[in-house]
């Protein structure tokens, strides 16, 4: 027994050394299986915006340790398209199969957690809609009654959700009163509480004298 302890020391501590050595090896080449973090990039249509954020998804990936470590820096990525029809809260499925792989990282995806995630958009819309004056024509001796505003442009587009643009029937220019004259006047559009973007936000004003009815022959 006492021999077996002290005869030959080195060579037996260079045989648990390699011992040591060969387990690192192996396990450093025997695949695991691990969960790895997953990156949620839809392809949404232009006319759509993503109100939530995405929950964290998760994806229970097999492969080397070395293979698995190089999703720290290359991340997996799930990129799905999304039309713009899609409705307001759409419940997509992810499969393992829509999980893209980095390249150079040897690993397979078994499954993807959670199996399905809740998107709620806020859809977007455009439509032309008139400019209505709010511009008073102002003589050098008090307010014309024969005098017209003429816009340009007359219409306007608004963009913005779906209904808050549904709800704009027409957009109306800054109050302002203006002294009457031949030169075009640029006069900003009153946007408050629309809830949508205005292009563009200025039109040009210019005064033009009433029609008066014809006399009756």
């Amino acid at each position: 027994m006492a021999s077996a302890f002290t005869d030959r020391l080195a060579l037996k501590a260079s045989a648990v050394l390699l011992a040591i050595v060969l387990w690192f090896v192996v396990g450093a080449r025997e695949p695991r299986e691990e969960y790895a973090p997953v990156q949620f990039a839809p392809r949404l249509d232009s006319t759509l915006v993503l109100r939530d954020p995405t929950p964290p998804i998760r994806a229970h990936v097999l492969g080397r340790p070395s293979e698995i470590l190089k999703l720290a820096t290359q991340p997996l990525v799930i990129r799905r398209p999304i039309a713009g029809d899609a409705p307001d809260t759409l419940v997509l499925a992810l499969r393992p199969g829509d999980v893209e792989v980095p390249l150079g990282a040897d690993v397979i995806v078994r499954e993807v957690y959670p199996q399905s995630v809740t998107l709620r958009f806020e859809s977007r819309s455009t439509r032309r809609v008139p400019v209505r004056s709010s511009i008073l024509a102002r003589m050098s001796v008090g307010l014309s009654q024969d005098i017209a505003v003429q816009l340009d442009p007359d219409s306007v587009t608004v963009l913005g959700p779906r209904g808050a643009v549904a709800d704009i029937e027409f957009v109306r220019t800054v109050v302002d009163s203006i002294v009457v004259d031949t030169l075009p006047h640029l006069v900003d559009l009153d946007t408050t509480g629309l809830g949508a973007t205005v292009r563009p936000t200025q039109v040009k004003a210019r005064f033009v004298r009433r029609r008066q009815p014809s006399p009756p022959t």
